[in-house]
């Protein structure tokens, strides 16, 4: 075939799928942009496989820390499919949402805010309000609240409350839209119309509501270091709560000691983490066992993992 046709270049990127899976960064990473590139050259530099593949150069840049060119990669990528597709479209706001994520990464609190709005815009048009690909947005919006907690506290104190009530909101509509999903009335069920259709919307209900009780966490951390009065919301003892129910409730274990099992212990590492260095929520008696609850959750997941 050549070292130059689309054939070769594929093979090169399942390779390189491969060799990121066994830890192998570099490795895959020279694979995948040696693979773009010969589809450039074909001039299939704007095909969806292109894109693909950029995608997953992307992700790669990310978990390397090489941020900006991350950065330009995505912006390429959202411009092609905002050429090819529009803003209606899923895709774009996929896009977007990646780049929003990386943005936030490198201080650009602004730019990041304003591509998650009009995400979230976007697909509350094509899906639902109640959509878990919604919530999702809803999640990235209050983690980016919480980043300008950290931002305004060096300027004003006083600035931050606001941050820390919009914060709030958007966490709570995110675990309603979620919780709705997973615990879904007869009606609601019915519009699922398949098997596959039910259980895509639940893995995707999960790992949003395991971000947002996270970030629940991280608002009780931001409301101690600014000093703010309680919230009578969700504390995070109701967030570690939660988690802990995800894994002993039977309609959810499968999936979040499997399939979700690396979103799963990174929320319940941060949640406990909170808890133990917050005396005033890891002295009372029930959070005690709570904790204990989760050192056995965390042994056990480590001995199914050995098992297989």
């Amino acid at each position: 075939m050549g070292l130059g046709n689309p054939d070769y270049a594929n093979t090169m990127y399942l390779l390189a799928k491969v060799l990121s899976q066994q830890g192998k960064g570099k490795d895959a990473e020279a694979l995948i942009r040696e693979s773009i590139r010969i589809l450039e050259e074909a001039g299939l530099g704007e095909s969806p496989a292109c894109i693909q593949r950029m995608k997953f150069l992307s992700l790669e840049l990310v978990k390397s820390k090489q941020l900006a060119e991350a950065e330009n990669l995505q912006r390429k990528i959202l411009h092609n499919l905002e050429l090819s597709k529009g803003w209606n479209s899923l895709d774009t706001t996929a896009a977007a949402e990646t780049l929003s994520v990386t943005l936030q990464n490198i201080g650009n609190l602004k730019e990041s805010e304003e591509l998650l709005e009009r995400c979230l815009t976007v697909r509350r048009k094509i899906l639902s309000e109640d959509h878990f690909e919604v919530a999702g947005i809803l999640v990235h919006l209050a983690r980016l609240t919480l980043l300008k907690i950290t931002s305004d506290i060096k300027v004003n104190n006083d600035l931050s409350t606001p941050h820390l009530v919009k914060a709030k909101q958007l966490v709570n509509d995110s675990i309603r839209i979620t919780e709705g999903i997973l615990n879904p009335s007869r009606e609601n069920r019915k519009k699922l119309n398949s098997t596959f259709a039910m259980e895509r919307e639940k893995i995707g209900a999960i790992v949003v509501l395991l971000q947002a009780l996270e970030v629940v966490g991280l608002l009780e951390a931001a409301r101690k270091r600014i000093q703010a009065p309680a919230f009578d919301y969700q504390h995070v003892e109701q967030a570690l709560r939660r988690c802990i129910s995800l894994y002993n409730e039977p309609h959810t274990r499968n999936v979040v000691s499997k399939a979700l099992r690396q979103h799963y212990l990174k929320c319940l590492h941060s949640l406990t983490l909170i808890v133990q260095h917050d005396p005033d929520i890891s002295d009372a008696p029930q959070m005690q066992g709570l904790l204990g609850e989760s050192q056995r959750i965390v042994k056990l997941l480590g001995e199914e993992n050995n098992t297989k």
